[in-house]
């Protein structure tokens, strides 16, 4: 959802105005069509003579189609209240085996190997190649934004070509929310079985945000500063849903040491965007202007239990550690008149390395000082996580996602009343 809005982002201090002489009522409605693509190589621990290295083991490659259907409405100076609903019409997840690669020759067992002969057989990881597919809603968004510094205002400059420039800048604030509306949830076990699936994470995310930007002459400088904080509902996708999928501690643990620890716990995060729009030409009077954008950013995701690549491998959700996202972005912005807006965005970006299945191993749940494991020998072992999968939790078996690539272009069309 970070990047939909990376890609989506309009003109950062732009905010609905009312009450005012030139806009007694503003209501803006826009939709933006986009597509994104993201390719990573994931590469695996193997344990050598030499210690533990990486060797590649699948590449994944995901397509997301998606609409967004966004509300805007000015009910003071400078005040708006807005709505984002965002729908996937196509999201692909494709993944095939890389030269080497270990997960079909696996022996070792999701529980351990402690039992006699539980580790001697082919137990293959997943179904290599695979897909899976969605569609749907994602999470609708309500949120506020609010200049209470505003260069315009404060300027008052008289209609030309271009005005002059004000004393202050433009200072903007902002709140949103993410509601989990949607009675679905996005149960990863059914990739295992080949059906469709929904968007919905089931997550309230309050996201803070703050940003400012001054004009001088045709350029108009930007920087922005965001901050997430994410807190999974009730409703939530929990890996206890279906212990046949974990270890064999699951039976007992998910009701009971465990119980509320398994499910879905989305990452904070933390970004800051700056560039500079390049006003190419402008119409005060027709409210007409032309401009080109260039960006760039910086979003620092924090360590997360849920929807990784290779969540949909496995049937279940993954811890990722956490890792850093870089984006440049070249939009142009057209308003044709008072009342019509159009945008093509086009954005690369780059997600640093991490890895994607990173558990512990379990917690001294019962104060006794150790951490009883049961490795599959089937003794209760109240203190071992149910999550943790000793195929590719433990040190030289963990999955990583190597630096990857990933673009996306989009096309909006705004509606200004």
């Amino acid at each position: 959802m970070s990047l939909l809005a990376l890609l989506i982002a309009a003109q950062i201090t732009n905010v609905a105005d009312a009450a005012d002489e030139k806009h007694p009522l503003e209501i803006d409605v826009e939709a933006t069509f986009l597509h994104l693509r993201s390719d990573t190589t994931i590469a695996r621990e193997r344990p050598t003579a030499g210690g533990i290295q990486l060797g590649d083991e699948l590449q994944h490659t995901r397509k997301l189609d998606a609409l967004e259907l966004r509300l805007k409405v000015g009910v003071w100076h400078d005040l708006e209240v807005h709505v984002v609903a965002p729908y996937a019409l196509w999201d692909a997840q494709d993944w095939s085996a890389l030269p080497g690669s270990t997960l079909a020759a696996n022996t070792i067992s999701v529980s351990g190997c402690g039992a006699p002969g539980s580790c001697t057989t082919t137990q293959p990881i997943g179904v290599v190649p695979g897909k899976s597919r969605r569609s749907g809603f994602f999470d609708p968004s309500i949120g506020i934004a609010w200049s209470p510094v505003s260069e315009e205002r404060e300027a008052r400059p008289q209609p030309g070509f271009f005005p002059q420039e004000a004393a202050v800048a433009t200072w903007t604030l902002g709140v949103d929310y993410t509601v989990p509306l949607g009675g679905k949830v996005d149960d990863p076990s059914r990739a295992l079985v080949g059906t469709s699936r929904p968007e919905e994470r089931q997550a309230h995310v309050l996201t803070a945000w703050t940003a400012f930007s001054k004009r001088f002459g045709i350029l108009e400088p930007y920087l922005k500063l965001e901050g997430t904080a994410p807190f999974a509902s009730g409703k939530a996708y929990d890996n206890c849903r279906h212990p046949e999928l974990l270890a064999d501690v699951a039976a007992a643990n998910c009701a009971g040491s465990w119980k509320g620890e398994t499910g879905y716990q989305p990452p904070y995060e933390g970004a800051i965007t700056a560039g500079s729009e390049l006003i190419a030409f402008e119409d005060r009077a027709a409210d007409r202007r032309f401009s080109v954008d260039l960006r760039a950013g910086v979003r620092w995701h924090g360590p997360s239990g849920g929807y990784t690549q290779v969540t949909d491998l496995l049937g279940k959700l993954t811890h990722a550690d956490e890792f850093v996202t870089t984006t440049g972005q070249l939009a142009v912005y057209g308003r044709i008149a008072r009342w019509l807006q159009l945008r093509v965005v086009g954005l690369v970006g780059r997600d640093s390395a991490h890895f994607l299945t990173n558990e512990d191993i379990g917690e001294d749940k019962d104060g006794d000082g150790n951490i009883t494991i049961s490795q599959g020998t089937g003794a209760p072992a109240p203190d071992q996580n149910p999550n943790y999968d000793f195929r590719v939790d433990q040190p030289g078996r963990r999955l990583r996602a190597e630096p990857s690539l990933f673009w996306g272009i989009s096309g909006t069309l705004s509606l200004n009343f």
